[in-house]
């Protein structure tokens, strides 16, 4: 069997990079507004509209949504460290696009951990589940809940920012049940 040989350039790192984050986006994007189909309950945790009044969904399909989520950005990054580590250990690559995958590879890894973390400590403070992702110098955050008070969204904002030392700014923070 021949074996492919393809040669990665910085122009073309920064492409697939490119189209792996805008990938990654319209999955996050298609789940979260996939789940505004008033009327109905669906798998996402939208209530069901009975005179007028929502009635309660059960918590698992909640947790159903944060475990969808996590394992979609776990398969996405793990395409990405493919791809990196096919970079970096292909050999054909100049010594910038290796260096680049590598800088790229580090900061999936740190990115990961950071994530990790602020759910982790964002469930220890009580909320029921929180999906947190890093995206281009911003962060979001998905909380399980109905509603935040200005005390809770500030110690989440406290959370994130001590773990990551962006300003508030760059912080977005969302309900999933709403």
């Amino acid at each position: 069997m021949k074996k492919l040989k393809i040669k990665f350039t910085k122009k073309g790192i920064i492409a697939l990079s490119v189209l792996l984050l805008l990938l990654a986006a319209a999955i996050y994007l298609n789940i979260r507004y996939n789940t505004d189909d008033p009327g109905n309950l669906d798998v996402m945790g939208n209530a069901d509209e009975q005179d007028g009044d929502l009635q309660p969904v059960d918590a698992k399909v909640y947790n159903d949504y944060f475990v969808a989520f996590r394992n979609e950005r776990n398969n996405i990054r793990a395409q990405e460290i493919e791809y990196l580590r096919a970079i970096i250990s292909q050999g054909t690559a100049d010594a910038d696009t290796i260096a680049d995958a590598n800088a790229r590879l580090m900061e999936l890894v740190n990115n990961m951990e950071k994530e990790f973390t602020i759910e982790n400590r964002i469930k220890a403070k009580g909320f029921l589940d929180a999906a947190v992702t890093f995206q281009n110098g911003t962060i979001s955050v998905i909380i399980d809940g109905t509603s935040l008070t200005d005390e809770e969204v500030a110690r989440i904002l406290d959370i994130v920012r001590s773990e990551s030392d962006l300003t508030a700014d760059k912080i977005t923070i969302s309900l999933n049940r709403g």
